[in-house]
């Protein structure tokens, strides 16, 4: 039996970390790391509390004092799938002044729609959309955060570390996140399939950071075809060690943010986290990179202030998009993959056939032994009518090669369903493929 002092500070470690779950946690002290009570229960130490009180930790993530320039941010951690932490890295970002006010958001940006999880995160039930005045209007009394596109109106207000700021990097953003909670938020220890750069705005964040190679250790969801991410089943507020004692054998690594604060999560690594206070956050994704090309970085100006705005992303969310296009793929991924199809089989047309063929290859499930059923077909069917806008049958190399981004995104939306809601007239026959833009479109 635990001795009366040793009861004590368990309980109170125990109620402290599970009261996150149980009201909006608004306080910036919680302790972390935690702190890990040895047992002599005969029962593993830290049974039955939050991840990150089974063993301690291996220290903080790496830290710097300002970002790296583009080049050393590859060589020291892009290119190995290593996380770090800038400090005060975006404190020249309107939004870090700014956003703290829910009246300026409201009477700047209420317009506009997000998408809204549950503060408790639930892999399997999909995002609500609504206007972020609904959501300002709501969010302190319910249990909601957002997690959406960030809107393009707010990216002007967003700044861009330097270390994105040339080359590779910043020819490849995919997309940019906001996260807005009141407080008590917290994720399932999960992984995503892109590179990451998460800062704060507002509030506090503490993360757990676990490397990949631990994946058999952590009772991960089978990875669904066609995803680069995926999450652990274990109880992030009460790890059962009788069940899975392995878990106190994976080491870990934290990271507490504070405005202006910025931490690089590699794509494939594993963290959880949790967020307290009113917060505020936006994220920028690209997808990994087998080499940095930094041809332009000797007459880029990387000391410069830019703003979210002034980068090209490849999904973006403006007012009247029916979908909120949030967690796609990398597009030109899929324009390779089509021309080197037509290598393979030393085709200078690009058919149908050859997008079963590629369809059969990278979607079919498995478990259907890769072959492809009449559903299957009527897909790959409406993707190919994307691609073949002038109705011939095929798609030469050259016009692939050319093929305006916003036609693959449109492949795309097709080959994967969007994260959250569309609206009613949600349909990619009314987008003109040779622009990009909604020729018919009902404000929201």
């Amino acid at each position: 039996m635990l001795p009366a002092s040793l009861l004590l500070v368990y309980t109170f470690i125990s109620a402290w970390f599970l009261g996150t779950t149980l009201t909006k946690d608004m306080r910036m002290d919680a302790v972390f790391p935690p702190v890990v009570v040895p047992s002599d229960s005969g029962l593993p130490g830290g049974h039955l509390l939050p991840l990150g009180c089974q063993r301690q930790p291996d220290g903080p993530v790496k830290e710097y004092a300002e970002p790296l320039t583009p080049l050393e941010f590859w060589d020291r951690h892009a290119r190995d799938y290593v996380p770090l932490v800038y400090r005060q890295a975006v404190t020249k970002a309107p939004a870090v002044v700014n956003w703290r006010s829910d009246e300026y958001i409201r009477e700047k940006y209420g317009d506009l729609d997000v998408l809204v999880e549950k503060k408790n995160e639930d892999r399997a039930s999909r995002p609500h959309r609504m206007s972020l005045s609904e959501f300002l209007d709501n969010y302190q009394r319910e249990d909601w955060y957002v997690v959406s596109l960030l809107p393009d109106p707010m990216r002007a207000e967003m700044q861009v570390p330097r270390s994105l700021l040339c080359g590779t990097f910043k020819k490849n953003i995919l997309e940019s996140n906001l996260w807005l909670s009141a407080g008590g938020t917290k994720s399932l220890l999960h992984y995503d399939a892109d590179h990451n750069l998460h800062c704060l705005i507002t509030g506090r964040k503490d993360f757990i950071m676990i490397d990949s190679k631990y994946e058999d250790l952590l009772d991960m969801d089978q990875k669904k075809q066609h995803s680069g991410s995926s999450f652990s089943h274990l109880d992030m507020d009460r790890i059962d060690l009788l069940a899975h004692p392995q878990v106190a054998a994976v080491p870990w690594t934290w990271a507490t943010l504070l405005p202006g604060d910025c931490i690089f999560i590699p794509a494939g690594y594993f963290h959880q986290v949790r967020s307290y206070g009113r917060s505020v956050a936006a994220t920028i994704m690209w997808a990994p990179l087998k080499n940095f090309n930094d041809s332009d970085c000797a007459t880029a100006d990387i000391d410069a202030y830019t703003s979210l705005s002034d980068v090209q992303l490849q999904w973006t969310y403006k007012k009247g998009d029916k979908s909120i296009d949030m967690g796609f793929m990398d597009v030109e991924i899929l324009r390779q993959a089509f021309l080197e199809i037509m290598a393979d089989r030393h085709s200078t047309k690009f058919t149908k056939e050859l997008l079963a063929h590629y369809y059969e290859f990278a979607v079919v499930d498995e478990e259907e032994d890769g072959e492809i059923d009449e559903e299957d077909l009527k897909v790959v069917n409406k993707m190919f009518g994307v691609l073949d806008k002038d109705k011939i049958g095929y798609v030469t190399r050259q016009e692939l090669e050319n093929l305006d981004v916003e036609v693959l995104k449109d492949v795309a939306r097709i080959l994967d369903e969007p994260h959250g809601p569309v609206t009613e007239n949600d349909d990619v026959n009314t987008r003109d493929v040779h622009t990009g833009d909604v020729t018919t479109r009902e404000e929201l």
